[in-house]
């Protein structure tokens, strides 16, 4: 079984862009942390779309068990990805779905395999599931405000032909 545990930013932008079901093509489970919930609920609208992903697919609400280690990670990280990568090996998950560099390198400390936003889509893309990757990353810059440099985009890009 292929499990993943989710951070807020690549939640809140692949439902932005009706992309976020299509996470079923990849993984059996995710996890959305409590705190994760809390911070996409704040965003106009998405509690109701929060538990529209919840009741037609792969999503699952989850909550920490660890609240130490969660502590210990908030030093570094903000409590979204603190209690996602606590859910992680709670969870028995082998994939973080992050954004942040600093939470993605522990997350792979951790042994859990990253994956950022641009990296589904360029994938979601190759599979014919999605639009061209930069123009994704276009609308998520122009109505998000989405901060991702270009070399970070074009590596991605060129890693769409690895399974994830």
């Amino acid at each position: 079984m292929r499990i993943a545990v989710v951070d807020s930013s690549p939640l809140i932008n692949l439902t932005h862009l009706n992309l976020a079901t299509k996470l079923s093509l990849f993984f059996d489970v995710v996890f959305v942390p409590t705190a994760v919930q809390r911070e996409v609920n704040r965003k106009a609208r998405f509690r109701y779309r929060l538990n529209n992903l919840y009741e037609r697919s792969i999503f699952r609400r989850c909550s920490v068990a660890d609240d130490w280690n969660k502590k210990l990670l908030m030093d570094e990280l903000d409590e979204g990805e603190a209690e996602a990568l606590t859910q992680g090996p709670e969870r028995s998950a082998q994939f973080f779905i992050a954004d942040e560099e600093r939470a993605r390198e522990i997350g792979r400390n951790k042994g859990l395999r990253p994956v950022g936003t641009v990296r589904l889509l360029a994938r979601l893309s190759l599979e014919g599931q999605a639009s061209e990757p930069k123009a994704l990353v276009r609308k998520l810059r122009r109505d998000l405000s989405f901060r991702i440099s270009d070399r970070v985009v074009e590596e991605a890009i060129a890693l769409a032909s690895e399974p994830i």
